[in-house]
């Protein structure tokens, strides 16, 4: 907000000449809308970064030129040293508060997750204790995750978003222990509940930190997905199917996942899991369209339906959705339903106990009806006055159409005519839109 701030701030004294508001009303807004000069820029922390990964990076290569000219008590003096430095340099921000500059902030706290993963290297290599790299990455982002609240830095938290995915994803192993697996990242992930999208956190989240946030959150849940159908399947058989079912349920968390006031009202960019929870969503969605690949999904939920971890995933899928309907959330919530596509098959299967090959088509069918109801909910409810996404529900009922075309048995000439007919129609609603949207220019009578 401190640049919108500095831009109404600029702009004042020429509204003030040409007499858009008085000195008075210029007054009033400069004090409605001070400008923060203890805040700083996105340029400012992102130099103060760079500047902190340069001096510790420089400080290892120096310290590794001259490694073997050291004693061991030198060597432990230099692992140490620099990690004192930076908890003094951090001590000393800490002391100023809120006056300390937010690059200031960035940089003592980068230096200090450097410090903290150097001295753990180097007294590993001068003790011979071992290991693998997981486990070094481990214990880093776990020791770095106290500056992210101490601090309140940013670089820290994307830091320790990235690791812990990374190591999630590192972790994908069958004979594996739980807490030794995957299924640990929803814990390391509680570790920055108060930054979740939704929460009121002590200073502003950023589009990239969120955006790392919620790519990270993929990965480290995903590969849980994997492991535990891994774990449950030992043939492999269907694995991928399963899993996919499993990453669709994350995915329609991730586009429901509850929002205070101000998120809910913030633009869907600034949302980037529901941005990239609903693509998946539609694309498994589209994918359903297909036969072969509606029958294969359906096989993938007949297994996956049996893991803990599925039945964990619906039950904090339900409460999101409830959540989602006090809200009315009513987009988010109709493209979400895309989920529960291949239910009323599975359960219809286990009912009759039995599978036919018109049963094994029903969730394609099933897939193309429901994908056009979205489409056109998103439309109805822009009409009706409430949010909708028109212009997203007419591109998706344009491609679902050109999809059924595409996998019909009608000659080229007759799918030519249609994709044409398609193309005028979607058109012409979007110039419809256009027109609907365009403010009234006409004089007041």
């Amino acid at each position: 907000m401190n640049s919108h701030h500095r831009w109404l701030h600029e702009q004042l004294p020429q509204w003030e000449r040409d007499g858009i508001v008085t000195a008075e009303n210029a007054r009033s807004l400069r004090q409605r809308h001070p400008l923060d000069d203890s805040t700083s820029g996105v340029g400012q922390i992102v130099m103060g970064a760079l500047g902190a990964l340069l001096i510790g990076a420089g400080l290892i290569a120096v310290i590794g030129y001259n490694w073997d000219d050291f004693s061991r008590p030198v060597r432990l003096l230099f692992a140490f040293l620099p990690l004192l430095a930076a908890q003094i340099a951090s001590f000393r921000v800490l002391q100023r508060g809120d006056a300390a500059a937010a690059w200031v902030r960035e940089t003592v706290a980068l230096l200090q997750a450097l410090a903290t993963g150097a001295c753990i290297a180097i007294v590993s290599q001068i003790y011979n204790l071992g290991g693998e790299w997981p486990d070094f990455l481990f214990w880093w982002m776990l020791l770095s995750l106290p500056l992210v609240w101490v601090l309140r830095s940013q670089a820290v938290a994307i830091f320790y978003l990235i690791a812990i995915a990374t190591w999630s994803v590192s972790q994908i192993e069958t004979g594996r222990a739980w807490h030794d697996s995957p299924l640990l990242y929803p814990l390391l992930l509680l570790g920055l509940l108060p930054w979740w999208p939704g929460w009121p956190p002590k200073t502003a989240l950023s589009v990239s930190v969120r955006w790392v946030m919620t790519i990270s959150a993929i990965f480290g849940l995903c590969s849980a997905a994997v492991f535990v159908c891994e774990q449950s399947d030992r043939f492999l058989s269907f694995q991928f199917e399963t899993a996919m079912w499993l990453w669709t349920l994350t995915a329609a968390a991730f586009a429901l996942f509850p929002l205070n006031q101000a998120a809910f009202e913030e633009p869907t960019r600034r949302k980037p899991q529901v941005v990239l929870g609903s693509l998946w969503l539609l694309g498994y969605g589209l994918a359903m369209t297909n036969h072969e690949i509606g029958r294969d999904i359906l096989m993938g939920v007949s297994r996956s339906i049996k893991l803990p971890w599925c039945w964990g995933l619906l039950i904090v899928l339900i409460l999101f959705v409830l959540h989602a309907l006090r809200r009315r959330r009513w987009a988010v919530l109709s493209l979400s339903s895309i989920v529960i596509l291949p239910l009323p098959s599975w359960l219809t299967m286990n009912a009759m106990n039995s599978v036919s090959q018109s049963m094994l088509s029903l969730p394609s069918w099933l897939a193309t009806l429901h994908l056009a109801a979205i489409g056109l909910t998103l439309i109805v409810l822009d009409f009706s006055g409430r949010r909708g996404a028109p212009r997203f529900g007419a591109l998706l009922l344009s491609v679902l159409i050109i999809l059924r075309m595409a996998d019909s048995h009608f000659s080229l000439l007759a799918k030519g005519v249609g994709f044409i007919v398609v193309g005028i129609a979607f058109l012409a609603f979007n110039l419809l839109m256009s027109r609907r949207r365009r403010p009234s220019t006409l004089p007041a009578a």
